[in-house]
């Protein structure tokens, strides 16, 4: 396999995951809300599904929609990693 393949298949993995955990956080508030006395968790539980369904065709999504679907979610959970202002370097 080449490095090259070997990147993307790592970025579509990391972009899979940061989808799938903004579809486990939605729920989990869906269900804390509800405990608050808040109603209609259904709204919630219907993006969760979306985005599982995206994140399962993560590599037929057009890179445009990708990249702003994988903002959303890292955005949505509290991931830094797409926020420029935030500086990043590599630790070893």
């Amino acid at each position: 396999m080449h490095s090259h393949e070997r990147r993307r298949r790592d970025a579509l993995r990391a972009d899979r995951e940061a989808v799938l955990a903004a579809a486990v956080w939605l729920r989990h508030e869906a269900v804390q809300q509800q405990y608050a006395g808040l109603q209609a968790p259904e709204h919630a539980y219907a993006l969760a599904s979306v985005l599982e369904l995206l994140a399962t065709r993560m590599a037929d999504l057009d890179p445009p929609v990708r990249t702003h679907v994988v903002r959303v979610c890292r955005e949505l959970i509290g991931d830094p990693m797409d926020r420029p202002a935030v500086r990043r370097t590599r630790r070893r």
